[in-house]
C-alpha cells in the first residue's frame, strides 16, 4: 500500500510483440516516484523481464488478489517522455502491431540494458622509472613481447611527464596491445584504471566533406526567402503545419532547414533532421554543427552505449538538435518546434522489419503530437507527398533555381542499343562518358560514376541449359565477386565458390553475366590508370567510420572519381564535381513493383543533380537500354510534372496508390506446403471479411518464393482510405493455418513488393 493508504496499480506493456497490457500492484516504496513512462521490472510468465509503465489507476482491472508486484522501475533519466510514449500507440495502431513493439523500437538498446557513461582506460607506471627498466630487463629473458611494450611505456611516460597515458595511445603503435597491457598489470608493472571518456564526435565538422571553418550565412535567393517568409511564423507557435518544399537539386533546401532551426532555437524549441541513410549524416552533421555548435547525431552505426549516451543528452534538454537516420524520429527531444525530413521520397525511410513504420510518416505524427512545423524536402518528392501538398493536406513550396547564378547540368542520353550496334561491343562505358570523363580528368575536376548493382557480374549462367547459379536460401542468382574469389547471394549474404561447372546439368560451361561496380570500377582503371578511383558500396564500406573517412578524402580532393551504389546518388555537394555519368540507368525497370518507374525517375534525376553544383558548367551522361522510357526521359529532361502527369494516370487506372490505400500480407514457412496452405486460408478469412469498393490481389508466390531458405506467399489489399482498411484487417481473422509452421507478415503501406 502506499503511504495515503490506497493502493496504485500500474498498466505496463512488455517489449516484444504483443499488444496487450498487463497490470500490476505497486509496492508502496515506489508509489511516489513511478510514472506513465518509466521502464519497469516486472515477474512475467515465470521469469523477471521489462516493460515500460503505461497508465496508473487506483482501481483493480481484475480481482487484486490475481494481481503480481512490480519489482522495480530504471532511473527517472531513463524515463520515456509523454510524447514518444503516444507516439509509440499512435504506431502501433496505425502499422497493427504490438504496442510493446513499436516502444522497443523507440527506446535505444542501451538505454534498455541500462548502459552508461563509457569507460577508458588509462595507464600508469606502478614504481619507479629506474625500477620499472630493471624489472624489463629481467623480463625480456622470459617475455620479450612484455619487456618491449614496457620499455616503450617507460620512453613515453619519460617524455611525457606528468601526462595521463591513453591505453589506445597511437604513439605505442601495435606492439602494446590489450592482453600485454593486462599482463603487466598483472605482474605489478603498470595500472590500468578506469576514466570516463570524452564522447568522441562521430562527424566532426569538416569530415563531412565541407571546410572546417564557420562560414557566414549565404544570402538567401529570392525563392528561399519566400519559402522562409512562409513557414517562419508558424515556427513555436504551438500549432502544426506541414509543408512540402520542393526544390530541384542545388537549390539550397538546406540552408533553408537551417534557417528555421535557428528561428525555432531561438524561440526556446528544439529540432529534428532525418536524414535517409547513414552516407548522408557525414555532410548534414557537419553543416548542422558549424551552425549550432552541439548537435546529437544517431543512426545505426553507434554504438549503444553512445546511442544511449546521446538519447540521454537529448532527452535532459542539454542537446536541442538531433541529425540521423530512420530511428532519429523517436529522439526524445524537448519542445519540438520544427521537424524536417530531407529527402522524403526515399524508400530507406520505411522499416523492412516489425515495426514497419515509415519515419517520414511517423515524423509528420510527430510534429502534429507536438504542435510543430513540419518540412519535408525533395527534388523529386514522393507521389504520395505530391498528392497530400496537391489536396492541401500539405502547403507546397518551390524552389526552381540554383542559388548564385549556378545553372542545372547538361543532360545526354546514350542509347546502349545504338552504342552496341555501332561498336560491335557491348562496353560498360560508352564512348561519350569516355571523352566526357577525360575532358573531365584534364580540367583536375571530378566525376561521380552510378551504378546500382554490386560486385563484378551479376549473374554465372550455364550456355549448355540456362540455368543461373542460384542461392541455395533464396530464388535468386548469386553475384559473382572476382576479387574475393566467390559469389554472394544480394538478399541473405550466403557465399560459395565459383563452381568448376553448371550445379543443375553438370556441364563445364559456365558464362558470366552482367556488371556491378566492382567491373565498373576495373573497367574505369582500364581507361584511365592515373585516375584515383574510389569505390562506394555496402561491400566497400563495411568498416566502422568507412562513409565519412571516403567521403571527407573526396571532398579534400584525394580521388578523381567516385564510383558507387545510390549511396552517392543523393544528398552528397561537392563543388568541384562536374561530371555525373549513370551506368544502366534502366536496370530497376525490369523489377516487378508497381513503383519501380517512380524510382527509376528519383534515382537518375537525384544523381544527375549532384553535378556543377557551384558555379562550374555541369554534364550528365545517363546510359539506358530503353531511353525513351517516360521515367529515364522524364529524369534526363528534369521534367518531374512530366513524369508525375503520366504516373498518376497511370497508377490510378489500375488502383494502386497513392489514389488507394494497400497493405501487403506475407506469409511465409519453412515448408512450401505450409506457407501455401495457410495463405490459403488466410486469403478466404481475408476476402470474406472485404468491404465494399475494396479489392484483392492473391495469394501467390512473392517475386522471390524463397528468401533466407523460407518460402512466401502474398496478398495485396486495396481499400479507398485508412479508415475502412483499418476495419476490413480487423475484421478478417488471419490466424487460421498460422500453427502448422507458418507466419504472417502484416505491412501497411509497403514500399516494396519483391
Amino acid at each position: 500500500m502506499s503511504r495515503s493508504g490506497a493502493e496504485l496499480y500500474a498498466g505496463v506493456v512488455v517489449e516484444a510483440p504483443l499488444s496487450e497490457i498487463f497490470h500490476y500492484r505497486v509496492p508502496e516504496r515506489l508509489a511516489g516516484r513511478i510514472r506513465p513512462g518509466d521502464r519497469a521490472e516486472i515477474p512475467f510468465a515465470r521469469r523477471r523481464t521489462r516493460g515500460v509503465v503505461v497508465s496508473l489507476s487506483p482501481v483493480a482491472p481484475i480481482d487484486p488478489a490475481l494481481i503480481k508486484e512490480l519489482l522495480d522501475i530504471s532511473p527517472e533519466e531513463e524515463r520515456i517522455p509523454e510524447d514518444i510514449l503516444e507516439l509509440s500507440r499512435w504506431v502501433a495502431a496505425y502499422y497493427h502491431c504490438g504496442w510493446g513493439m513499436a516502444l522497443a523500437a523507440a527506446i535505444p538498446a542501451g538505454v534498455k540494458h541500462g548502459r552508461r557513461e563509457r569507460l577508458a582506460r588509462r595507464v600508469e607506471l606502478a614504481s619507479d622509472p629506474d625500477l620499472i627498466e630493471a624489472g624489463a630487463a629481467e623480463l625480456g629473458r622470459r617475455a620479450p613481447k612484455q619487456a618491449a611494450a614496457l620499455l616503450e611505456l617507460l620512453a613515453w611516460f619519460r617524455g611525457h611527464p606528468g601526462a595521463v597515458l591513453p591505453a589506445d595511445c597511437p604513439d605505442l603503435g601495435k606492439a602494446a596491445s590489450a592482453e600485454i597491457l593486462r599482463q603487466l598489470a598483472k605482474k605489478g608493472l603498470i595500472r590500468l584504471l578506469d576514466a570516463e571518456a570524452a564522447w568522441e564526435d562521430p562527424f566532426p565538422a569538416g569530415e563531412g566533406g565541407e571546410g572546417s571553418s564557420a562560414a557566414a550565412e549565404p544570402v538567401l535567393t529570392a525563392e528561399q526567402t519566400a519559402a522562409l517568409a512562409e513557414m517562419a511564423p508558424h515556427v513555436g507557435n504551438g500549432e502544426f503545419r506541414s509543408f512540402l518544399l520542393h526544390g530541384v537539386t542545388g537549390s539550397g533546401k538546406t540552408e533553408v532547414y537551417l534557417r528555421l532551426i535557428a528561428l525555432a532555437l531561438a524561440a526556446g524549441k528544439s529540432a529534428l533532421v532525418l536524414v535517409p541513410e547513414i552516407s548522408l549524416t557525414p555532410q548534414a552533421a557537419s553543416r548542422f554543427r558549424r551552425r549550432f555548435g552541439e548537435i546529437a547525431v544517431l543512426h545505426s552505426h553507434l554504438g549503444d552505449g553512445e546511442r544511449a549516451e546521446h538519447w540521454r543528452r537529448l532527452r535532459s534538454g542539454g542537446v536541442r538538435v538531433a541529425v540521423g537516420a530512420r530511428s532519429a524520429v523517436f529522439a526524445p527531444l524537448r519542445n519540438l518546434g520544427v521537424v524536417v525530413v530531407d529527402e522524403e521520397h526515399e524508400r530507406t525511410y520505411k522499416q523492412d522489419n516489425d515495426p514497419r513504420y515509415h519515419a517520414r510518416d511517423v515524423a509528420l505524427m510527430r510534429a502534429r503530437l507536438a504542435g510543430a512545423l513540419a518540412v519535408l524536402g525533395s527534388a523529386t518528392p514522393s507521389l504520395e507527398s505530391w498528392v497530400n501538398a496537391d489536396s492541401g493536406k500539405h502547403r507546397l513550396l518551390r524552389l526552381t533555381s540554383r542559388p548564385g547564378g549556378a545553372r542545372r547540368p547538361g543532360v545526354e542520353v546514350v542509347d546502349i542499343r545504338r552504342e552496341w550496334v555501332e561498336t560491335g561491343r557491348l562496353a560498360l562505358v560508352s564512348r561519350r562518358l569516355e571523352r566526357a570523363l577525360a575532358g573531365c580528368l584534364e580540367r583536375r575536376e571530378q566525376a561521380i560514376i552510378f551504378l546500382n548493382r554490386r560486385g563484378f557480374h551479376t549473374s554465372v549462367r550455364c550456355a549448355a541449359c540456362g540455368e543461373a547459379v542460384m542461392c541455395g536460401n533464396c530464388d535468386v542468382a548469386m553475384t559473382h565477386h572476382r576479387r574475393a574469389g566467390l559469389l554472394r547471394c544480394g538478399c541473405c549474404g550466403s557465399e560459395r565458390g565459383v563452381p568448376e561447372s553448371c550445379p543443375a546439368c553438370g556441364a563445364a560451361s559456365l558464362r558470366f553475366f552482367g556488371a556491378g561496380t566492382e567491373r565498373a570500377e576495373d573497367a574505369l582503371a582500364g581507361l584511365f590508370p592515373r585516375a584515383r578511383l574510389l569505390r562506394m558500396d555496402s561491400d566497400s564500406m563495411r568498416a566502422r567510420g568507412a562513409h565519412q573517412s571516403s567521403l571527407a578524402a573526396f571532398a579534400r580532393g584525394e580521388y578523381d572519381v567516385l564510383l558507387g551504389t545510390q549511396m552517392v546518388a543523393k544528398g552528397l555537394d561537392f563543388p568541384n564535381v562536374t561530371l555525373v555519368g549513370v551506368l544502366m540507368a534502366d536496370a530497376a525497370l525490369e523489377l516487378s513493383d508497381f513503383r519501380s518507374a517512380e524510382r527509376t525517375f528519383q534515382l537518375v534525376a537525384q544523381v544527375i543533380g549532384r553535378a556543377g553544383r557551384a558555379g562550374k558548367a555541369g554534364l550528365a551522361v545517363v546510359q539506358a537500354f530503353q531511353p525513351g522510357h517516360p521515367a529515364v526521359a522524364a529524369a534526363a529532361a528534369q521534367d518531374y510534372a512530366a513524369f508525375v502527369a503520366g504516373e498518376l494516370s497511370g497508377r490510378g487506372r489500375l488502383g494502386y496508390p497513392p489514389g488507394r490505400r494497400l497493405a501487403r500480407v506475407v506469409i511465409q514457412g519453412g515448408r512450401e506446403e505450409a506457407a501455401r496452405d495457410a495463405a490459403e486460408a488466410a486469403g478466404r478469412a481475408v476476402r470474406a471479411a472485404m468491404p465494399g469498393g475494396c479489392r484483392l490481389l492473391g495469394p501467390a508466390p512473392c517475386e522471390i518464393e524463397r528468401l533466407q531458405g523460407v518460402f512466401r506467399r502474398h496478398m495485396l489489399l486495396f481499400a479507398p482510405d485508412n479508415r475502412i482498411l483499418a476495419a476490413w484487417l480487423a475484421g478478417a481473422d488471419l490466424r487460421p493455418g498460422l500453427d502448422r509452421g507458418a507466419r504472417l507478415i502484416l505491412d501497411i503501406d509497403p514500399v516494396s513488393m519483391l
